[in-house]
């Protein structure tokens, strides 16, 4: 037997539902009587679904949600604080990457980070990994962790999207460079050896799935003409094959003591 959504619980909604739609609607600096005359509802109905005093049906909410042209979920899901704070939806988010190849190309970059971050976690719930630092700062590394009591720095990389010439010969290649020169305007862009001691490649952008191959930083190509520093270009394999591995740890072990 289905039990009964009590007075207080219908209530508490009904209020979640109207301070969502008044957030969606100030945000896109309306009134309310600009949204009633979107959504062709009286203002003052407006008014009583924004302070929960209406019950409103679905046919409503779907108008209100046409209207703001956002998704119902915008309304019904729980949200997360940073779209609370934004005053937008997850599908703003969306619409707003989808309209910019460089957001595109950023969002896919902290994505990876994302992905990698959930694989460390998982290893550190595991107590393979003690500690992870998620850093967040220019010519600061992606990650710290701490494994085995040694701290190992992680740089987290998406390989290149296909060019004519590379689909046409099957390369897979990461580009080794920091996105911004030096403050001083100096070429201060490629990675010195050392810089990092773990070099995380997600495949997406060529198998289509958020997975990774790493490599110690020891084990990686050098510049022939500056071997101080790694070269620009890294060949990258699409399954683990030496010196790439499919975990951070077996990374690690390529590691100079």
């Amino acid at each position: 037997m289905r039990e009964a959504v009590s007075v207080t619980d219908r209530e508490d909604v009904l209020r979640v539902l109207g301070k969502r739609i008044r957030r969606l609607r100030e945000a896109r600096g309306w009134s309310q009587e600009e949204l009633a005359r979107r959504c062709g509802r009286h203002f003052t109905y407006i008014g009583r679904v924004e302070r929960g005093q209406q019950n409103a049906t679905l046919g409503v909410l779907l108008e209100v949600v046409s209207a703001l042209g956002a998704p119902l979920s915008a309304l019904l899901s729980e949200e997360h604080p940073l779209l609370v704070d934004w005053g937008v939806t997850a599908m703003d988010v969306v619409e707003a990457v989808a309209h910019g190849f460089r957001a595109q190309v950023d969002v896919k970059g902290k994505l990876a980070e994302w992905m990698l971050f959930t694989d460390l976690e998982r290893l550190r719930s595991e107590g393979a990994i003690q500690q992870i630092e998620w850093l967040d700062a220019d010519d600061k590394p992606d990650f710290i962790v701490t494994v085995g009591g040694r701290h190992v720095v992680v740089e987290c990389k998406n390989v290149r999207s296909l060019t004519a010439k590379e689909k046409a010969e099957a390369r897979v290649r990461v580009e080794l460079q920091k996105t911004r020169n030096a403050q001083d305007g100096s070429n201060t862009r490629g990675y010195r050896v050392g810089h990092f001691d773990i070099l995380s490649a997600c495949l997406f952008n060529r198998t289509r799935q958020w997975t990774f191959v790493h490599a110690a930083c020891n084990r990686l190509a050098t510049r022939p003409d500056n071997p101080s520093y790694l070269k620009v270009m890294q060949p990258v394999p699409t399954t683990p094959e030496p010196p790439w591995h499919g975990t951070v740890l077996e990374a690690v072990g390529d590691l100079e003591p």
